[in-house]
């Protein structure tokens, strides 16, 4: 049964994609579209065996693994109470005692309140609606979100398409199966749906269409951005404020970047909200370092958690999911429901028995970052360690593990397709073209100071910058200019013979 299921809706998938060819990019062969769409369909398989046979021993494992599974329990509400179903959907009841009548299973859903929105419960939603149609195939989820991501990369092509002078297929086909952002948007976690958002949200702000194709893309677009990832919301607002401010003013631009940050930054300290923004951050960066060290949360009471770092769990013996204490440790309180307040103490009563909630093993892939300590200095001064991590991290040789080798290549890849874009192959656009580059710009920037500020694990980096390495993608097609390329390559060419 879900053998044929799949078959129908990977059939279906390659009919629409050649639907989609024919009436929308007559420009290339017909068959363009389908193709592409088998190819990240290998991604899909590909992303489905590194979780499944290279890291999960057999079965599918990490967040791709956690989600499908508490996707389920989810689903499986419907059939107890639809009532309580549609309450989950829509967000309609988040009391703790609603919630541990059905969800006490979860660990996404079950998590607590959080600053941003819990971006994790709609990866569940979505995947609960996509049970109805799946018969619980993982495979048809798999094909489904990466279809889906796929649609975004169609939508892109068409406003890229405008203004770059690579040829159209082979600009369709770099859009579409660009390796990272291919590869992580073939998953079934936030990032295809989260692809999906950002590419046509851009469209429908930067592109000439009339009103009403615009509206529905920025509020679909939107409203994927703030479902999947809040972060990338912000940094999309803040490149856009750049762009509505700016768009109609002086031809130069870096002088405008320079207004736009030094105003923004008055506003944000008058109004008190670069403190808090600075305490957010640096609470999200201790909270990642926890991962990337490891550590403990232990049951505290009701809606309480003891978390104990990596260093200090040798303070504790473990049995099953049972931690004794050994020796006083010491440890941070916290609310559940209030991932950022945290108050230090000490466990001293020696046999004391505590319920492990989370146990987290130490990251293969960490690396050492400057700690921000609630610091706005430390934040401005650590800016070139963070643009580091971000684009070239992960280094081969820092982990023995063969999957870093492609991702670091492919970093200096797009390093140097933009220098070049900028120096001997840059192809000339207009003004107001150039200033929907610079707030790409910006709203990849931004994407990557966060990213690079909180998170001290690369494999999880190379994750969550693919926002800002798509936007950096777009600016790289449209000011590499393909003709000069092509014509000094067949001129060196020529004097070599």
């Amino acid at each position: 049964m879900n053998t044929a299921l799949l078959i129908f809706y990977l059939l279906l998938t390659l009919y629409i994609a050649w639907r989609i060819n024919k009436k929308y990019i007559p420009e290339t062969n017909s068959l363009i579209l389908p193709a592409a769409l088998v190819f990240k369909y290998i991604y899909a398989f590909f992303f489905y065996f590194i979780y499944t046979v290279y890291y999960g021993g057999g079965e599918l494992t990490a967040d791709a693994g956690r989600f499908f599974e508490e996707s389920k329990i989810l689903h499986e509400v419907f059939y107890t109470s639809p009532g309580d179903f549609f309450q989950f959907l829509f967000g309609l009841n988040n009391a703790p005692e609603f919630i541990n009548t059905y969800l006490s299973q979860t660990n996404h859903w079950n998590a607590g309140e959080q600053f941003l929105l819990n971006d994790s419960r709609n990866v569940m939603r979505a995947n609960a609606l996509f049970l109805f149609i799946s018969n619980g195939s993982v495979y048809v989820h798999f094909l489904l979100f990466s279809f889906a991501s796929f649609l975004g990369g169609i939508d892109l092509y068409q406003f890229v398409k405008r203004h770059s002078n690579i040829p159209k297929t082979l600009l369709l086909l770099i859009i579409l199966l660009a390796p990272s952002i291919a590869f992580w948007s073939s998953s079934i976690i936030k990032e295809p749906l989260l692809i999906l958002g950002l590419f046509i949200f851009i469209r429908g702000v930067f592109d000439a269409l009339p009103i009403k194709r615009r509206l529905w893309r920025i509020l679909l677009g939107g409203i994927l951005l703030i479902g999947f990832k809040p972060y990338v919301f912000i940094a999309v607002m803040v490149g856009l404020g750049f762009y509505l401010i700016f768009s109609r003013l002086t031809r130069y631009q870096l002088t405008n970047l320079i207004i736009f940050t030094a105003v923004g930054l008055a506003s944000l300290y008058f109004t008190g909200s670069l403190n808090k923004m600075t305490h957010v951050i640096s609470k999200q960066q201790e909270d990642f370092i926890n991962v990337r060290d490891g550590g403990l949360y232990l049951d505290a009471g009701p809606n309480k958690y003891y978390y104990i770092y990596y260093n200090n769990r040798s303070n504790f013996k473990i049995e099953g999911k049972k931690a004794v204490l050994v020796k006083p440790s010491g440890a941070m309180i916290m609310n559940i429901d209030n991932n950022f307040d945290r108050r230090p103490l000490k466990l001293k009563q020696v046999g004391d028995t505590f319920d492990i909630e989370v146990f987290m093993t130490k990251a293969g892939s960490g690396f050492e970052i400057t700690p921000i300590k609630d610091d706005l200095g430390t934040m401005i001064t650590m800016i070139p360690e963070v643009l580091f991590n971000t684009y070239v991290r992960p280094l081969p040789h820092r982990y023995k593990n063969w999957l870093t080798m492609p991702a670091f290549i492919e970093n200096i890849i797009y390093i140097l397709a933009l220098i070049l874009a900028f120096t001997l192959y840059r192809n000339s656009t207009s003004t107001i073209v150039n200033r929907k580059l610079w707030s790409m710009a910006i709203i990849a920037v931004t994407i990557s100071l966060i990213v690079g500020w909180t998170t001290p694990v690369a494999g999880a980096v190379v994750r969550y910058i693919i926002p800002a390495q798509a936007l950096l993608l777009v600016i790289i097609l449209i000011k590499f200019d393909w003709k000069q390329f092509v014509s000094n390559l067949f001129s060196s060419t020529r004097e070599r013979s």
